[in-house]
């Protein structure tokens, strides 16, 4: 290990249902950056266990099987849990179809000092790396939000700078461990969207800072799919199960009151728009109307958790 990551690093990667191909990718793209990899499985059908013991060698890997799908919130919580057992002080999340790119961590322990220590700077919740999405090459900004518009923040050619932010997805994202005394756990109430959203949230809100690292990078798979539709135009396209979630919990964290209000009127004008495209160009439109729909009511409801019944 470089000294940059002689501070017992865990890696905490969420699968379900993950491909074979990629989850071994990540292991291997892993291995000389962390000092253990802990896996956290949400009951997937597919034998996990069998694709970790096709990757012998590297860091210790050490899987904890989950009977059910308890969502990605709490399955990153059993992993801060058993990191903080094993003695970590920082943790990298991961999602299953995220590929760190070489010295990836490296760069954002160096960079997390070096904001840390700043004189007068505040205390600093997490860093997280530039996102690519290697389907389409699509890099995705750092996000500072704004009354009328969100500035997104883009590294320059030196690629060296540290971004202060207000937002960063939680895949590829490192935290000290002493973070979560401060902001607390993730929200196991919102399941699987806005988990990112509403921590980092919760962080600025309580003081402490997030960066951006534009030395450091992360390959990543965002959304379902992409399809093109009215010529040019491409949406990323998700589940009606996964749309269910998207809207519930961006309703549920209207109501809260340190999530920002700039956000919160943005974010209105975007759920009506994405709707709307969905339901005039995506099939099976009545499917999308109808978890539409039960993610309103649940919402108004203050109901939260895993979609239950026959459309979960």
């Amino acid at each position: 290990m470089s000294s940059a990551t002689a501070s017992r690093i865990a890696s905490i990667t969420v699968t379900y249902n993950p491909d074979p191909g990629r989850l071994s990718e990540q292991i291997r793209a892993l291995r000389g950056q962390v000092d253990r990899i802990l896996v956290v499985d949400n009951g997937s059908q597919a034998p996990v266990g069998d694709m970790l013991a096709a990757d012998p060698g590297g860091p210790s890997i050490e899987l904890i099987g989950l009977a059910e799908n308890r969502g990605v919130a709490s399955a990153f919580n059993i992993g801060v849990r058993r990191a903080r057992e094993r003695g970590a002080q920082f943790v990298l999340l991961l999602d299953h179809d995220s590929i760190p790119t070489p010295g990836m961590v490296t760069a954002l322990r160096a960079a997390y000092e070096r904001c840390a220590q700043s004189p007068g700077a505040p205390p600093v919740a997490a860093v997280g790396p530039r996102v690519n999405d290697v389907r389409d090459h699509r890099e995705y900004p750092f996000i500072r939000m704004g009354w009328t518009h969100n500035r997104h923040l883009r590294c320059g050619a030196d690629g060296a700078q540290a971004l202060a932010c207000d937002f960063i997805i939680s895949s590829g994202t490192l935290i000290p461990l002493e973070s979560f005394s401060s902001v607390g756990e993730f929200d196991e109430s919102l399941f699987i969207d806005s988990v990112d959203l509403e921590w980092c949230c919760r962080a600025r809100s309580r003081g402490l800072a997030l960066y951006g690292v534009c030395a450091a990078r992360l390959d990543h798979w965002l959304g379902d799919q992409r399809r093109r539709v009215l010529g040019n135009l491409r949406l990323v396209v998700h589940s009606p199960q996964r749309v269910y979630y998207m809207t519930r919990n961006r309703l549920l964290l209207y109501r809260r009151s340190y999530v920002p209000l700039k956000w919160k009127l943005k974010d209105v004008l975007r759920v009506v728009g994405k709707f709307a495209a969905t339901m005039l160009l995506i099939a099976p439109r009545g499917e999308y109307a109808r978890m539409t729909a039960r993610a309103i009511r649940d919402a108004l409801a203050q109901r939260g958790g895993k979609l239950t019944g026959g459309d979960a």
